[in-house]
């Protein structure tokens, strides 16, 4: 498997984002279901209830900005596909979709149409909007700094964010990876994890190996060109088949550049990816990727992550 592919297969789990998985179902029933039971609160919708009669209606969602939309899988699962005992207070929804996940859209394209009672649509109307609006905000971003760097490295988000697997399945519609799922799915060894071992690599990988950890890869991070080194000869000691990945944390573009260098010197580079984090930002995002670094992973693909401005009409 060449680099290209190895990146793409440690540090984008797509396959394990979508509503077909339980564990995707349960973050997309928190940011649907949960959030709409808290908008009606106990009495449900004075408002809609009081002033609005019922009958059958469309309402479309319009875009207002150019863009990519993400999260029409989440919104077909929600008013859809699910089990209508999640949703008591609303009823039965028609979708008809005019994009898919991940295209580029422009002001005033129209995403998708939703025919339902009217006072059923404006109870959920919110909620939809939410979440269109946040996971298009996230695969917006993502494209764009995709775009500045083609496919010399591999964007991917962090564990930053509290819309968690929403936002990195956005990412991936915009172009970039995942990164790891949660804290079960690859072992990440971090300064805390070395302060507690007393900063060796070795002693980390040998309590790895004697756990019988089952990860999708095994990663370092480090501080310096010289830990660079000393995770790499660490990582590619340990006797399995797992994919190894050291982590730059923290360093400028020429210190990553040193490093990179230093553990290819040391004949280590062909038998470990090497990921940039910290402190990367649109302003020196295209210097990091010249370094020659495989995966470069930004706090700032979701956090504050820019809501892309959509709007509902009927």
């Amino acid at each position: 498997m060449d680099r290209v592919a190895l990146r793409h297969f440690t540090h984008n789990a797509k396959d394990f984002l979508t509503v077909t998985k339980n564990d995707y179902k349960q973050w997309v029933f928190r940011y649907t279901f949960l959030e709409l039971d808290k908008d009606l609160g106990e009495s449900g919708d004075i408002t809609t209830d009081s002033v609005v009669d019922g009958g059958m209606k469309t309402a479309r969602v319009v875009v207002e900005e150019d863009g990519v939309v993400a999260g029409l899988e989440e919104v077909k699962y929600f008013l859809v596909d699910s089990d209508p005992r999640f949703r008591p207070r609303v009823g039965n929804f028609e979708l008809k979709f005019l994009k898919e996940d991940g295209d580029k859209v422009s002001s005033g394209d129209i995403v998708c149409e939703i025919t339902a009672d009217v006072r059923d649509i404006l109870k959920v109307e919110r909620v939809v909007l939410n979440l269109l609006m946040r996971m298009s905000g996230v695969a917006t971003l993502t494209r764009r700094y995709v775009d500045m760097v083609g496919d010399d490295v591999l964007l991917t988000p962090t564990r930053k964010t509290l819309w968690g697997w929403l936002d990195k399945k956005a990412c991936v519609l915009g172009g970039g990876g995942t990164h790891r799922l949660n804290l079960s799915d690859a072992v990440m060894v971090k300064d805390n994890h070395l302060d507690v071992l007393g900063g060796s690599a070795s002693n980390a990988m040998k309590k790895i190996s004697e756990a019988n950890v089952d990860a999708r890869f095994v990663e370092i991070e480090v501080e310096s060109k010289e830990g660079a080194v000393k995770a790499a000869e660490a990582l590619v000691n340990f006797a399995s088949d797992t994919p190894l990945c050291v982590l730059l944390d923290n360093m400028k573009p020429d210190e990553a550049k040193s490093a990179i260098d230093a553990v290819r010197e040391a004949g280590y580079l062909d038998q470990v990816l090497v990921e940039a984090s910290g402190g990367i930002t649109e302003k020196n995002l295209v210097e990091y990727a010249k370094t020659g670094v495989d995966i470069i992973s930004m706090g700032s693909l979701t956090m504050p992550g820019d809501a892309l401005s959509l709007k509902m009409e009927f």
